[in-house]
C-alpha cells in the first residue's frame, strides 16, 4: 500500500511538470448563481455558467455529501487543460455515478469561457470561478486537481494532467 502511494506521488510530481502556470486574469464576478445538479450539463440558456466561489463550493460539498468530489481548476487558454478535458470526459462517463466531478474555469471572463464552450462543448459539469477560490487551494498552475472525500474534507491537491486510468483508480479508491 505504501509502495502504491509512493508510485502515485512520483507520477503526480511528473504530471505537475505539464501544468500551465501564471495568473489567469482578473478577479471578476463575486456574486453567486444557483448551483446546478452535480451530473447535469451546466450552462443556462443565456450562455452563462453557474458561479462557484468559496460559499458556493461549501454548499455544493454539503449538498453532495456521501460521494467524493474531484474539482479541476482549468482555463480555456491553457494547452495542458485542453489535454485534460478528454480525460475528464472519460472519467465522467465511467465513474460519474460514483463521484462528483466539477470543472471550474478560472478564465479571465465568463464570456471567454462561453466562447470556448460554444466551439468545444464538454460532457462534464462546468462552473465559472475567480482567483479567490484558486488562492484558497493554493492553485499556482493549471490544470490542478483538488479532491474532497465523502464528507467534503480536502484530501488531495496537485497540478498536472492526469490520465483517465489514474483518475478512475483514484475514484475507485475514494469509494472504498
Amino acid at each position: 500500500m505504501k509502495k502504491l502511494w509512493l508510485i502515485t506521488a512520483l507520477a503526480l510530481g511528473l504530471l505537475a511538470l505539464t501544468a500551465c502556470s501564471g495568473e489567469s486574469g482578473d478577479d471578476a464576478k463575486t456574486g453567486g448563481a444557483a448551483m446546478a445538479p452535480s451530473h447535469a450539463a451546466v450552462a443556462s440558456t443565456d450562455g452563462s455558467f453557474p458561479f462557484m466561489g468559496e460559499a458556493e463550493l461549501d454548499r455544493y460539498l454539503k449538498s453532495n455529501a456521501g460521494r467524493p468530489t474531484m474539482l479541476f481548476f482549468w482555463a480555456s487558454w491553457c494547452p495542458s487543460c485542453k489535454q485534460q478535458i478528454p480525460e475528464l470526459e472519460a472519467l465522467q462517463k465511467d465513474k460519474g455515478g460514483r463521484i462528483n466531478l466539477v470543472a471550474l474555469s478560472v478564465d479571465e471572463s465568463e464570456d471567454a469561457l462561453g466562447r470556448y464552450m460554444t466551439k468545444h462543448p464538454m460532457d462534464v459539469p462546468v462552473y465559472w470561478g475567480n482567483q479567490d477560490l484558486a488562492r484558497k487551494f493554493r492553485v499556482e498552475a493549471i490544470p490542478t486537481l483538488v479532491i474532497f472525500d465523502k464528507t467534503g474534507k480536502q484530501i488531495f491537491s496537485q497540478a498536472g494532467v492526469f490520465p483517465a486510468s489514474m483518475l478512475g483508480a483514484m475514484a475507485d479508491k475514494l469509494n472504498q
